[in-house]
């Protein structure tokens, strides 16, 4: 639990802090996108390419990298290397795309939360990232399964919340601002629910934590607890985002569970390729056309649907749209819980 001082300060200071994200926000929807940048090289790509991650190997956003990176080189006839960085909820892996030069040969691949959630939660960080980095498309977005252990005794998202309203729940997530513990804080203010916070480090060990017992609920990937629940071992009640996940059919998404606080519920989260604010406007467009063919193959659609992802690909306007109405969703939920940075 966070200190009563350091807690009414984050409180007091972020109304404003989500006013000048506002506006950092803002600035970066009206700026044509490579306004200030140089004219692109002809031969563009003419060396390889970094793909930065900034998150550890063989996750979800790892592997989603690598695989727009073996399609994306075929097609752009040039070598495309993903390089892992993680650290500091993503600000480290940022951090190197920032300082790069705006020429098209340093990208990001980073879970959307860095550009909307942390400009709430490290606010000199996020901010700069907001300013410094620009939005080049949606690698898919995802919910998350608001999953429970049987021995808790409820099968309905009612019968749960009348649990927690009762009784205390311990939730498990993958950190601090990450996903699951920005999902269920929302859930908290929306239904005032009794729960406490239990952060592991990545999501393997938050799923763990509820097949070993040793928390009760968490809102978790869908792909990492199919298998679970297909084995009884955990009970899917709902999914976060607007739309149900194949991945568990049957389990419906929390709006549509017929709780009046929830009937607008949306957590959801994307992936986000992204490059140094100032890339030459032909650059920028060679990559849309390039990433929307590699959406367009099957074989594609194919692996990022295995990693729980879905949504058709958005271009560099559907990803700032998400940023900006992301960005202003999550400030509601970062002010209401106190979340704050490891």
């Amino acid at each position: 639990m966070s200190h009563p001082f350091k807690r009414l300060w984050f409180v007091a200071v972020s109304s404003l802090a989500a006013r000048v994200v506002a506006l950092l926000v803002a600035a970066m929807l009206v700026a044509a996108p490579g306004s200030t940048a140089r004219a692109a090289p002809a031969d563009y790509p003419s060396r390889p390419i970094r793909l930065i991650v900034n998150s550890s190997p063989a996750g979800p956003l790892d592997i989603g990298a690598r695989a727009i990176a073996m399609h994306a080189s075929k097609l752009m006839g040039q070598t495309i290397i993903v390089e892992n960085r993680p650290g500091a909820s993503g600000n480290v892996g940022a951090k190197a795309v920032a300082n790069a030069a705006p020429d098209g040969y340093t990208l990001l691949m980073t879970l959307d939360t860095l550009m909307t959630v942390n400009p709430h939660v490290f606010k000199d960080a996020g901010a700069t990232y907001l300013r410094l980095l620009e939005p080049l498309s949606i690698a898919g977005s995802f919910g998350l399964a608001l999953t429970v252990r049987p021995d808790l005794g409820v099968a309905t998202v009612d019968e749960f919340l009348r649990y927690a309203k009762a009784n205390a729940v311990t939730y498990s997530s993958a950190g601090y601002g990450s996903p699951g513990n920005l999902a269920f804080e929302k859930l908290k203010l929306a239904t005032g629910i009794n729960t406490t916070h239990i952060p592991f480090r990545g999501s393997a060990g938050a799923v763990n934590a509820l097949l070993g017992n040793q928390i009760q609920a968490g809102f978790l990937a869908a792909s990492a607890v199919q298998a679970h629940v297909q084995a009884g071992k955990v009970r899917a009640l709902a999914i976060s985002a607007r739309e149900p996940d194949p991945d568990l059919p049957g389990v419906p998404a929390l709006r549509s569970v017929g709780v009046e606080s929830l009937k607008d519920f949306d957590a959801a989260f994307a992936f986000l390729i992204m490059a140094p604010q100032g890339m030459p406007p032909d650059i920028a467009r060679k990559w849309d056309e390039s990433l929307a063919a590699v959406y367009a193959m099957p074989e594609f659609s194919r692996s990022i649907a295995s990693l729980g992802l879905g949504a058709p690909f958005a271009g560099s306007a559907g990803a700032r749209q998400w940023v900006s109405a992301q960005i202003e969703n999550w400030a509601q939920v970062v002010e209401g819980a106190g979340i704050r940075g490891e």
